[in-house]
């Protein structure tokens, strides 16, 4: 069964991946989108690693 924290970090994922896509590139929306990539990644990672630890 899905979680709905890996459901939210799935869109936030989304939603920075949108965010680099905007043209004009502009450097705000880019590193915006990515630094949004960056943490809902660490958060999916933090989750992972306290589910193996449960176990």
């Amino acid at each position: 069964m899905v979680s709905k924290q890996n459901m939210i970090a799935v869109i936030v994922i989304l939603l920075g991946i949108g965010l680099t896509q905007f043209r004009p590139a502009e450097s705000f929306t880019v590193g915006l989108g990515v630094g949004t990539i960056v943490i809902a990644l660490l958060w999916i990672v933090v989750l992972i690693i306290r589910d193996l630890k449960k176990k």
